[in-house]
């Protein structure tokens, strides 16, 4: 019985050596490299591949082509690992789709998003698995962003972001990317700007020198006519609350006078919201068909040239300094901080009607609308007299005095304790 084994053995080591033989062989490259391949029919279909350094990579790759046959007669989908490149790629594509619909600005920033992240996709590898990405490896390029003197830590913190963006986006896209626990990183951002409120006499004096500009040495026609543009869409900024692309590409026929509202199309997000038609909105936009200063198509005729919102912006910047307001500067403010100052105002007019103004604002979650919320100077004071308040009614007590802020006093002597007999 043992000879009888030992004989089976040795008859299926030899055919399986001779089978060895057969699907692989050994061949000279151009170079005179020694190099392996293979050749094997295997379920009707016919593989062959060569190329290989050692025989080891060659039967690893057969082994591999034929698991893929019989996992296809399963009814399984392999998909090849994505690496660091295609999940760019697929980003890429995903905002270049996006941007046909968005302003020439959008586009732009695309590019020059993807440049940078071309940058970590070759610091990372391009052709290595995205899956073996890492916190370690997004801070490590965030430091390097930081050192570079042409982009400061909030321009930093802003690629990393676009870099999360793609990892999340190749994980929606690709099937082996399904379980992935994506790596993330938080980078404290430090505001220089926008992030206020915009005072009352700052907007005026913006307004108003917009409106009303000095006489330019030089082309004097065409620079008041955007700066008329300019002051218009400012007033129309801080009345509804847009960002700069929604209002400047506006439409006629998003006002829907017989219902009394305006509708704005969201240029970041996909979300559309209308609003009511205040009388400020109705007097800004009738004035400018009055005036001949539309088209019958946009309200802002020169929104078809692609840089229309820079040259607004430009406008801002210049009358913001001959006005000696703080705009773009640090601690200043921008067109955008419009959109805040709309929000946190609105919430006080509204007695905090938190639904009402995310309706008006367009916003969808309360994580991205709390962005919009500042402390108000009348808020701080209202705070204050409360607290006194508190101070003083803790020191109405008979046997206290004290005011707010200070600790109470007994007014009374602590008498001594005194012994006393105790039944036992």
């Amino acid at each position: 019985m043992r000879y009888v084994r030992k004989h089976l053995r040795a008859t299926l080591a030899t055919r399986q050596k001779e089978f060895t033989l057969k699907n692989f062989y050994q061949y000279t490259g151009p170079t005179g490299q020694s190099l392996h391949g293979y050749e094997r029919q295997y379920k009707t279909v016919q593989l062959r591949k060569k190329g290989f350094v050692t025989k080891s990579e060659a039967e690893k790759d057969l082994r591999q082509a034929m698991n893929d046959i019989d996992a296809t007669e399963r009814g399984e989908i392999r998909t090849k690992p994505t690496t660091a490149q295609e999940a760019l790629n697929i980003y890429r594509r995903n905002l270049e789709v996006r941007a046909r619909d968005k302003g020439y600005q959008y586009g732009h920033n695309v590019r020059s998003n993807c440049k940078v992240i071309q940058e970590f996709v070759n610091h990372f590898g391009r052709n290595r698995l995205v899956r073996e990405c890492t916190e370690t490896d997004l801070r490590e390029f965030y430091q390097i962003l930081c050192f570079r003197p042409t982009i400061n830590k909030n321009s930093a913190g802003v690629f990393i972001g676009r870099i999360q963006g793609m990892l999340k986006a190749a994980q929606k896209s690709k099937p082996d990317l399904v379980n992935w626990l994506r790596p993330t990183l938080k980078v404290n951002r430090t505001p220089e700007f926008e992030h206020r409120v915009v005072e009352p006499s700052e907007y005026a004096m913006l307004v108003h020198t917009l409106l009303d500009p000095p006489l330019a040495p030089s082309r004097r026609e065409e620079r008041k006519a955007l700066w008329r543009e300019a002051g218009d869409a400012v007033q129309l900024l801080r009345m509804t609350g847009g960002r700069l692309n929604e209002i400047v590409r506006m439409r006629l026929d998003q006002f829907m006078w017989a219902k009394g509202q305006v509708r704005l199309y969201a240029s970041k997000t996909e979300n559309q919201r209308d609003l009511p038609i205040w009388n400020c909105i109705r007097d800004v936009v009738k004035r400018r068909i009055s005036e001949g200063l539309t088209d019958g198509e946009l309200l802002f005729p020169r929104a078809k040239t692609l840089t229309f919102d820079h040259a607004i912006a430009r406008a801002c910047r210049n009358a913001g300094k001959l006005a000696n307001l703080n705009y773009g500067r640090t601690n200043g403010f921008t067109c955008h901080s419009l959109r805040h100052t709309f929000v946190t105002r609105m919430m006080e007019a509204t007695g905090n009607d938190v639904a009402l103004v995310m309706s008006y604002s367009g916003h969808k979650s309360l994580e991205s609308f709390k962005i919009y919320l500042h402390p108000t100077q009348q808020g701080c004071i209202l705070a204050t007299q409360e607290m006194d308040r508190v101070g003083e009614f803790l020191g109405t007590f008979n046997g206290q005095t004290g005011q707010s802020g200070q600790a109470s006093q007994q007014s009374d002597t602590v008498k001594p304790l005194e012994k006393q007999q105790v039944a036992v």
